[in-house]
């Protein structure tokens, strides 16, 4: 938008150093009035205080946009003496003592003095220009003009006439300021407004997706086990599958909706108030998942310290982790979520010495998880977290009876246990607490071959 801002002010600028003369003042309002109603197009409907001001901020960019050389459409319109299109600029919010930012540093009431147009030169100080400011030469208005008409108005100009139009003018921009910041708060408190409501729309429809997704695998164990026993009426459990696929589906398609609204909301958020979206973690290609979570090449795990979250929209992490030597659990699967199960599995890879990995996919489902641990045992998830089950051997309180001779005490060994890790899974990037809990992984999208 600031492209296409520039590239409006470029055609003021070109309209007013090519003027004429004779050129009507009437023609350059018409002109202006284009350009503005250009990006009323493209800005929208302008209805509310903030939509006004930002049509405020876009004629004033445009008014004062300068060419490659510093210089304004103002500037130009008092090099070429236009006294009528000078006024209307400053109208217009033009800024009557910028210097340009070239080799010269001329303002207005320069250009005007030095090309001795006297009417442009009093319209100017009229309207606040300053003949106290010096160009890069060191040289005022007054010592550059050789028209003694422009030199005498110059010298017997009432300074405090200026002075009192400067205040005037600043008291107007911190009015203007002071507006703008207020109109910007007003717009980034609606913008947390409604991110808060599709924060609670999401997470409700995630807890649909979830609720879904827990049916269906019921769905599928009670069918497998009608084939197991040969209970027959196998077309029942089938047609019950294929509902729970659809509603799942449904829920689904839902829940990715909320996703893009939550998100675009994020992102007006960030606009707003000029914050990066960036991921402060790691960035790697699936080919470097190994020796980024494995070996750690570069230490970057052992120096932030929190286990990862591995952030994959295409789901090819959770297959490369799923088949490799670790303990991989599925977060939306009511099974493999059990506290026994999981803390076996839990148990089993401190035993062994390799990964935990929950795999969430596209469902933010930490504090099912958390909920889930801690189940096992009353703030277990913390320990976890923060490493402290493997100080000395706090993890041997999760040893039950009935787990058998594998899970003895004394088959636990430091040089297996020390190897322990605990991965994350998910597709999602919108898990704004888990980000702070966990090391962010993102996988980019991975390289052809």
């Amino acid at each position: 938008m600031m492209y296409y801002i520039t590239f409006l002010g470029y055609i003021l600028l070109s309209i007013v150093i090519n003027a004429l003369e004779d050129l009507a003042v009437l023609t350059v309002v018409d002109i202006l009035r284009d350009i503005v109603a250009e990006l009323d197009l493209k800005n929208g409907t302008l209805s509310d205080d903030t939509q006004m001001l930002q049509r405020l901020r876009n004629r004033l960019n445009i008014i004062n946009c300068a060419d490659a050389n510093g210089n304004t459409p103002l500037s130009e319109a008092a090099a070429g003496g236009h006294p009528e299109a000078i006024t209307l600029l400053i109208e217009n919010g033009a800024d009557i003592n910028t210097k340009a930012s070239g080799a010269f540093g001329r303002t207005p009431l320069y250009r005007a003095a030095f090309g001795g147009h006297l009417r442009a030169v009093q319209t100017l100080l009229q309207f606040g220009a300053d003949p106290r400011i010096y160009a890069n030469d060191a040289s005022t208005p007054e010592q550059v003009s050789s028209f003694d008409s422009v030199v005498k108005t110059l010298r017997d100009w009432d300074i405090s006439i200026t002075e009192s139009m400067l205040e005037k003018m600043e008291a107007e921009k911190q009015r203007r300021e002071a507006e703008e910041q207020k109109q910007k708060k007003a717009a980034t408190d609606r913008i947390k407004t409604d991110i808060e409501r599709l924060s609670k729309e999401y997470d409700r429809y995630q807890k649909e997706f979830q609720k879904a997704y827990c049916e269906l695998n019921k769905r599928i164990y009670e069918h497998d086990k009608c084939e197991l026993e040969n209970k027959g009426k196998t077309e029942i459990t089938l047609q019950a599958i294929q509902d729970a696929e659809a509603q799942m589906e449904k829920c689904r398609v839902t829940l990715q909706r909320a996703e893009e609204q939550l998100s675009l909301a994020r992102l007006d958020l960030r606009d707003k108030t000029g914050s990066s979206s960036n991921i402060t973690g790691i960035t790697c290609a699936l080919q470097e998942l190994d020796d980024v979570l494995f070996k750690d090449v570069g230490n970057k795990l052992e120096q932030d310290g929190r286990w990862p979250l591995i952030i994959d929209p295409f789901g090819q992490a959770a297959t490369f982790l799923r088949y490799r030597d670790t303990n991989y659990l599925d977060a939306l699967n009511p099974k493999e979520m059990q506290p026994d199960v999981l803390r076996l599995a839990l148990l089993g890879a401190i035993r062994f010495g390799k990964p935990l990995v929950i795999n969430m996919m596209d469902v933010n489902a930490f504090g099912s998880v958390e909920n889930q641990f801690n189940m096992i045992e009353s703030g277990l998830m913390e320990q976890l977290l923060t490493k402290q089950i493997l100080q000395n051997d706090r993890f041997l309180s999760l040893i039950q009876p009935s787990d058998g001779p594998l899970y003895l005490k004394t088959e636990f060994r430091a040089a297996r246990t020390e190897k322990f890790k605990l991965f994350f899974v998910t597709k999602l990037k919108t898990l704004q607490e888990t980000l702070t809990a966990l090391c962010p992984i993102e996988v980019v999208n991975p390289r052809k071959t």
